[in-house]
């Protein structure tokens, strides 16, 4: 019985640092990035990153993208509500951008509009980003 209890508590060990492995090799280590971040966001080609911006679509107004298309691309757009959700409360515009240039200076603005409308966005923001 004694050998039973030694093989059994081996073979958990076992499991559990295969389980970690598989997660530490396969999870997804995308950073993102909010309108709080200041300074350079610093990534290298092949990289893929994400731009999180509080909005609140119930209003009409939309995040809108402008980035350089040689140098990014736009791998995925999503929006999360706020909790609880409410009507007409906001929520989140989260951008995925993969680096497809390399070795630049460059930056990727945000413009905040109805898109119907022909009048200056309510809201702008800009991120500047480092590829090396």
């Amino acid at each position: 019985m004694n050998k039973n209890k030694k093989f059994l508590i081996w073979a958990l060990v076992i499991i559990v640092l295969l389980i970690a492995a598989y997660f530490a090799l396969f999870s997804n280590n995308t950073k993102t990035y909010d309108e709080t971040h200041t300074g350079a966001i610093s990534v290298t080609k092949g990289e893929t990153f994400k731009i999180s911006l509080k909005s609140n679509p119930s209003t009409g107004f939309q995040w809108t993208a402008n980035y350089d298309l040689t140098i990014f691309e736009l791998v995925n757009t999503s929006y999360k509500a706020d909790e609880p959700q409410l009507m007409g409360s906001g929520g989140t515009d989260t951008f995925e951008f993969k680096v497809i240039g390399s070795n630049t200076n460059t930056n990727i603005k945000f413009s905040y509009a109805r898109p119907w409308e022909s009048v200056p966005p309510i809201d702008e923001k800009s991120f500047e980003i480092n590829i090396k």
